[in-house]
């Protein structure tokens, strides 16, 4: 392929996604830094209807848990949310980029109204682990929601 035609493709992606701003993020910046606990938990509405009550189950385990963002590490006693070399970046996503991108085409809106996202560029930080990838989006300063194993949670802060 020749470099426009990567120049292109890279524009298409871009187009497609929208507007994302993201930054690296220092514990000042963070606005995760402290201690959250997981309040929610409902299977993502792009889940089938016949994965849904076995994922609410799931989730529902995990309602409690408490979860610490340190500079530089996330510390809980659910593995999977833990993390030791945490990179934190700041930024905003649209709508339609909300938990990857993964709600429903033409309701992203309605959605993220409904889980009281209620902005065009939805403030929010990704953090990068060993174990995977998470992006938390805030509700408002005390409130962020994150997709985990397709039930997205919410953490309220402690």
């Amino acid at each position: 392929m020749t470099a426009n035609g990567r120049l292109a493709l890279v524009a298409v992606a871009l187009f497609a996604v929208g507007p994302v701003t993201i930054g690296p993020a220092g514990a000042a910046e963070n606005g995760l830094i402290g201690k959250w606990h997981i309040t929610e938990a409902v299977p993502g509405p792009w889940v089938r209807s016949k994965e849904r009550n076995g994922l609410t189950e799931q989730g529902r385990k995990l309602v409690e848990t408490e979860i610490t963002f340190e500079d530089g590490a996330i510390v809980s006693k659910h593995q999977g949310l833990a993390c030791k070399r945490a990179l934190y970046q700041t930024g905003t996503y649209p709508t339609d980029a909300l938990f990857r991108g993964s709600l429903p085409d033409g309701s992203q809106d309605r959605i993220a109204r409904e889980f009281g996202l209620n902005r065009a560029d939805v403030p929010s930080v990704d953090v990068d682990c060993a174990g995977g990838h998470f992006t938390y989006h805030f509700r408002d300063r005390n409130t962020a929601l994150f997709a985990y194993d397709d039930v997205i949670y919410t953490l309220k802060r402690r």
